[in-house]
């Protein structure tokens, strides 16, 4: 199953334990804060700059990613990697010990420098110790702990709010970190260049391209989260910050493309069609995802009249569902070696899948969405530990750190639009359909002005004491939803469509880098060297 896995001693299964560990760490603070947040909000206040609580860390985990991967090409994995996890757990304690919503929202940028760190060098280390062809299958396994940690952070944080203080929403980080530092501090010693002064690394490192880079995602993000919650759409508060943040993204591949010498983001990663195939199919990947993993929720909360407990229990099949299918599709990947196949088998089941979402109303039955929730987690499983291989497929060993950090970048920028886009779709669409169904002039107001994410909850259905305009509200809730799923299925579509662009190269089954486990003789022979 894994190849030489007779061969790999036991430091490196002690990594591999470790990178589940501190994945574990990272997954389980994106999704934890989402039930915890409505009683953050009441305990710290701050009005509309909840949004920001989220967000932040977000923001800060994604505009980092490229700085990560060049800083680690240049000192190597080790030491980044403890200070990412060390950056984490203090964002957590200060989390934890705010005591105002600007604070609260400082702390979480801190979290997420760590954060992002964390994500990108996990698969970076995976990639320095397993063969191209097998690494499908150990970036599932690392992958068990992390989309475990995502499936049970809404439960763990609402269950929290609800019996305990807000606070251990992040105290509950510091022993996880604390065993996490403990454990890489112990096996994380790998191979990387120890004959180059300070000076001359720290003039390796990329600062102006990532400041436009880190400017321009700022931007983007900023709009991302005013749009269609603090100012309309079409305000020049969201257009004129979503023009600049893509402008500037533009001169961020400008810059790195033609003047920069030593760039975070060399255009070789993306020069051959397979690679920047693969990095567009994990974008498309990360955003249908995200897509069911948000708006799933919303169909059982405003349709079928869930409490969001009991909506958390109901999307199991899509969360549990991905975690074997990946393994699955990692397992195949190493026995195969042939990943295009499997990429097309994965996109045409996630088209098929959403197609099937769309016919969910009120009145389907529990067989028909758990098993269209598993048809989505087949699909989505497959393609979550194979994308990686793909991109890497055709590059030098030595761009793996970089091309992970584009890759990571594609993953989480991904995700920010699976959320944004099916917002916006689905406020519009009741928007729309509350003006041509409801009869109450007061719900359609509550339903319009890029309102209704907000009250599309059991809470506010329930609410409704007239059963004609309740049973209304629900309609429009489940047209609209069926346009979300509608659009979603173009996007898989078109994910199903871009794989016939990748070319089919063979996998490597030798293992080549510089970044490989350090032995204890070398360990003793570099003792007097520089770090």
């Amino acid at each position: 199953m894994f190849g030489e896995g007779s061969k790999r001693s036991f430091r490196f299964w002690a990594i591999m334990g470790s990178l589940s560990m501190t994945g574990l760490l990272s997954s389980i603070e994106g999704t934890i804060i989402t039930s915890a947040l409505p009683t953050i909000t009441e305990a710290l206040g701050g009005g509309n700059l909840y949004i920001w609580v989220p967000n932040a860390y977000f923001l800060a985990s994604i505009a980092t990613l490229p700085l990560y991967a060049q800083i680690s090409d240049i000192f190597g994995r080790r030491w980044p990697f403890l200070c990412a996890v060390l950056i984490f757990i203090l964002g957590s304690g200060l989390s934890g010990g705010s005591h105002s919503m600007g604070m609260l929202i400082a702390s979480r940028t801190i979290q997420g420098l760590g954060g992002g760190g964390i994500q990108l060098l996990v698969e970076t280390v995976i990639a320095d110790l397993v063969p191209l062809r097998e690494r499908g299958i150990f970036v599932a396994l690392t992958m068990v702990a992390a989309t475990f940690g995502a499936a049970i952070g809404p439960f763990i944080g609402g269950l929290i709010a609800e019996r305990t203080t807000w606070r251990w929403v992040f105290y509950l980080n510091l022993p996880i970190g604390g065993v996490s530092f403990a454990l890489l501090f112990s096996f994380l010693r790998l191979n990387y260049q120890r004959d180059q002064s300070w000076k001359s690394r720290l003039r390796r490192i990329d600062l102006t391209g990532n400041a436009i880079f880190i400017g321009s995602m700022v931007s983007v993000l900023i709009a991302l989260t005013w749009g269609g919650v603090i100012y309309e759409w079409s305000q020049y508060q969201v257009i004129i910050p979503l023009v600049l943040g893509f402008v500037g993204l533009g001169g961020f591949l400008a810059f790195e493309w033609t003047i920069c010498k030593k760039p975070s983001f060399p255009r070789v990663v993306l020069s051959n069609r397979t690679s920047a195939a693969a990095f567009v199919l994990t974008l498309i990947h990360s955003l249908c995802t995200y897509w069911a993993f948000y708006f799933l929720p919303i169909y059982f909360q405003s349709v079928k009249g869930q409490m969001p407990f009991i909506s958390g229990v109901d999307t199991l099949p899509i969360f549990a569902g991905i975690i074997p299918f990946a393994m699955i599709g990692g397992w195949l990947l190493a026995r195969w070696g042939r990943y295009r196949p499997l990429h097309l088998a994965g996109w045409a089941t996630m088209t098929v899948a959403y197609g099937l979402l769309s016919l969910l109303n009120q009145y389907s039955s529990t067989a028909a969405w758990v098993c269209f929730q598993l048809l989505l987690a087949a699909g989505s499983g497959l393609l979550a530990g194979i994308l990686l291989p793909a991109l890497q497929a055709p590059l030098d060993e030595s761009l793996m750190a970089l091309a992970t950090g584009i890759w990571s970048f594609g993953r989480g920028f991904g995700s920010v639009w699976g959320v944004t886009i099916p917002s916006a779709v689905f406020n519009n669409e009741c928007r729309l359909h509350a003006e041509n169904t409801i009869s109450n002039p007061e719900l359609v107001h509550n339903l319009s002005g890029g309102r209704a994410y907000e009250f599309a909850t059991a809470t506010y259905v329930n609410s409704i004491s007239d059963p004609v305009s309740r049973q209304q509200v629900i309609q429009v809730f489940a047209r609209a939803l069926q346009t979300v799923w509608y659009v979603a299925v173009a996007f898989a579509g078109l994910g199903f469509l871009i794989t016939f662009i990748e070319k089919e190269i063979k996998l490597r089954d030798k293992l080549e880098t510089k970044y490989g486990i350090e032995e204890k003789e070398k360990t003793r022979e570099d003792t007097g060297q520089s770090a």
